[in-house]
């Protein structure tokens, strides 16, 4: 994910390319996984005088091969067709059981507006699916205490 200094760091959509590189993460087990207390989409979309719904989270995804996601106004679903989580504190601590269940980065997908969404799966079935605003790919050295 190439960017020039003139660009924003963010990326909104999925490309060919980006899909490709990120269908490299498919399969990396989850390690770590952090829910900010203050969503940055949220306050740029309230700013803007917009709003991205009940709920939206900023997400921090840690892959065990050192990759790691920043992702912004994420709403968590246990299906497509369901209702986003909408509690802060229920959704961080459905998303560190799946963790503690070794979850993977079971596949990626892009919807009709072309944006990332992220599917993490366990061994024993469970599916959360991560509908991603914005985000970022970095690496990480060491996980957050």
């Amino acid at each position: 994910m190439r960017r020039s200094d003139n660009e924003l760091p963010l990326v909104v959509t999925v490309d060919d390319e980006t899909y490709d590189e990120l269908m490299t993460l498919v399969g990396q087990r989850i390690v770590h996984i952090g829910l900010w207390e203050d969503s940055l989409s949220v306050a740029l979309a309230e700013h803007a005088g917009e709003s991205l719904g009940p709920a939206a989270f900023d997400i921090d995804l840690y892959l065990e091969d050192g990759v790691y996601f920043e992702l912004y106004g994420v709403s968590c679903f246990d299906d497509l067709e369901a209702e986003p989580w909408s509690d802060p504190t229920e959704s961080l601590n459905r998303l560190v059981g799946m963790v503690k269940a070794q979850a993977c980065l079971g596949d990626v997908a892009v919807d009709e507006m072309d944006s990332l969404i992220l599917i993490l799966s366990t061994a024993a079935g469970e599916t959360v699916y991560l509908a991603v605003s914005a985000w970022l790919l970095a690496e990480w050295d060491e996980l957050p205490e």
